[in-house]
Formats: C-alpha cells, structure tokens, sequence
C-alpha cells in the first residue's frame, strides 16, 4: 500500500478476518520518525465486502479511516495497527502492518 503526504480521502484499511462490530475501533499510525497517532474519530467498521489487491475483506471484518489532510505528514515508512475495545477486559490489537507514504 502506498499513499502520498497529505493526501485527503484515501482509505486506509486493516483486515481483521473475524467480525468486529461489536467493538469500538482505534487506528494506530506510527511514523518511522515523528509521533505515533491513536484516531478514533472517523473510524469506522463498514457492512460491506471490498477488494483490495485481490483480496477480498470481509464485511464487518475491518475497520477503515479516510486521510485528511494532516494524517499522513510524513514521507517515508510507517506501521498501522488496529485497536479494538470490547470492554475493559478484552482489547484486542492487530499486528503492525509495514506501509510507505510517497512526497
């Protein structure tokens, strides 16, 4: 996957693979250099499937953010990871998946 710095309205998606509707999403973002972002707002776990390079994800099996402007302010290599609250005892994480952002 990779994205341009400051690009606005581009998906970023992690695929779960179980349904996760349930729970309440966080999109965690860590640039190689720079300060890590935890978003909620605009997190979202959509009902529908969607492909992407030729895989197919699952319907309320991944969460899903829109860029805006800001997020992704740094060109090079970056990690997103998926954070989901159950409830205060099961908070479950994804692993890192490894991404580059282009100038």
């Amino acid at each position: 996957m990779s994205l341009n710095t400051n690009e606005i309205g581009k998906p970023i998606r992690i695929n779960v693979g179980k349904d996760i509707s349930a729970s309440i999403p966080t999109l965690i973002l860590v640039p190689e250099f720079g300060v890590p972002q935890e978003i909620t707002q605009g997190v979202t776990i959509p009902a529908v499937d969607v492909t992407v390079d030729n895989e197919v994800y699952s319907a309320n099996e991944y969460i899903e953010f829109l860029t805006l402007g800001d997020t992704l302010d740094y060109a090079g290599r970056w990690k997103k990871q998926a954070e989901l609250y159950f409830s205060p005892a099961n908070v479950e994480k994804t692993d890192f998946i490894k991404f580059r952002v282009l100038l």
